[in-house]
């Protein structure tokens, strides 16, 4: 039986208009989608998306920069002139008034491999170490773990006429101890003190009498209330605040990059390494090693007042006796000054009142130059013209 011609018209407008929906549904569905993806990609979400993927792959260290040679300076030629006329193996740096207008290696730091000195040579800088202990004693008397008028036998009970010799004493060479004789054999700072202790006294405290062994016991003291040792103490209280890098004990001297041999000069003009004990038999006195630069800087921490206060630098730097020594420095009419002397290295280091002029001398040959102090002078001289 045929369908009649009105049904099937009626189906198929149910057909379009069922479609029509459909097709809407489908246009509002894809409109909602692009809708919500748009919402999600914005640059925010973008920016925490790739913060998350850089979350997930860890992050490549990144190479360590070569290390910097510092550089030569020849501002004053004329002061570059008269060292290389005396013949100065070492190196200098000179400061002046806010800048450095020297800072060369001269000579040989090596004479059997041939490789020269120069700003970033290490040496070891003998008793010019004294001022570094003195500092420390200081920063320490600041901290109220000691008063420098305090007598030695307050922290070594069995110190020869500890109750009279007080760390001023030490400090100033004043103390009238007898010290300790260098051996070339490994020595503890605990046994190195009980030596020192077993010879005694030769004198009362008050007359100047340059030991070594002054300084020793000062710096086992710093040791015994730190409760560092020594080395310790001095990179975290004095090298670090100073910037110094290339400073250390006598242990690490060989790991540094350019370590200078020591020599002496003999009689037919010929270069011999002299002996050299054991430097633990110097510990606090004569055991660390810096660069010019370091050195330096640590004149200028000082200056500064960026280790002691006003009223530390005022004692650092007051005689305390005929001989001009303060503590760790010699407090002359111009200028402040150390020496330091070991087998093979000579050291001078000074600075002005004002901390606008600063001459580090560091030499690797012991004696070539008669009087380092007079260059040193002659070079204020050459700045003063």
């Amino acid at each position: 039986m045929a369908i009649p011609e009105t049904s099937r018209s009626s189906k198929r407008r149910k057909k379009r208009k069922r479609d029509f929906y459909v097709g809407v549904g489908l246009i509002f569905l894809l409109l909602a989608s692009i809708f919500i993806v748009v919402k999600w990609i914005t640059p925010e979400n973008l920016e925490n998306k790739s913060v998350a993927t850089e979350k997930k792959t860890p992050a490549k260290a990144p190479a360590k920069p070569a290390e910097q040679k510092t550089k030569t300076i020849v501002e004053n030629e004329e002061i570059d002139n008269y060292l290389e006329s005396i013949g100065f193996s070492g190196t200098a740096l000179v400061y002046r008034e806010g800048k450095i207008v020297l800072n060369k290696g001269y000579g040989l730091a090596n004479r059997e491999k041939d490789i020269a000195n120069t700003p970033d040579t290490v040496y070891y800088i003998g008793s010019s170490q004294k001022a570094l202990i003195a500092t420390a004693i200081l920063q320490l008397e600041e901290r109220g773990k000691l008063q420098v008028s305090d007598p030695v036998s307050r922290y070594l009970p069995d110190f020869p006429n500890g109750n009279t010799i007080t760390l001023k004493n030490l400090l100033n060479h004043t103390s009238g101890i007898v010290g300790h004789t260098e051996e070339n054999a490994k020595i503890s700072p605990a046994d190195l003190v009980k030596d020192i202790e077993a010879q005694g006294i030769k004198r009362q405290p008050g007359k100047w009498d340059y030991q070594d062994s002054n300084y020793s016991v000062l710096g086992y003291i710093v040791e015994q209330l730190s409760g560092e040792k020594l080395i310790n103490y001095l990179q975290n209280n004095i090298f670090k605040p100073a910037g110094m890098t290339h400073s250390g004990m006598y242990t690490t001297f060989d790991k540094e990059k350019e370590p200078s041999v020591g020599y002496s000069i003999k009689k037919d003009g010929t270069y011999k390494t002299p002996y050299l004990p054991d430097l633990s038999q110097l510990y606090g006195c004569g055991d660390i090693y810096m660069s010019a630069t370091d050195m330096y800087l640590f004149d200028r921490a000082l200056s500064d007042r960026k280790l002691i206060n006003d009223t530390s630098f005022e004692k650092m730097f007051t005689a305390g006796s005929s001989s001009g020594y303060g503590m760790g420095f010699y407090a002359d009419p111009g200028s402040y000054n150390s020496h330091g002397v070991l087998s093979g290295w000579n050291v001078s280091n000074s600075f002005s009142h004002s901390g606008k002029t600063c001459v580090v001398l560091l030499s690797n040959i012991q004696n070539n130059i008669k009087s380092f102090g007079k260059v040193n002078n002659h070079i204020y001289e050459l700045l003063n013209h």
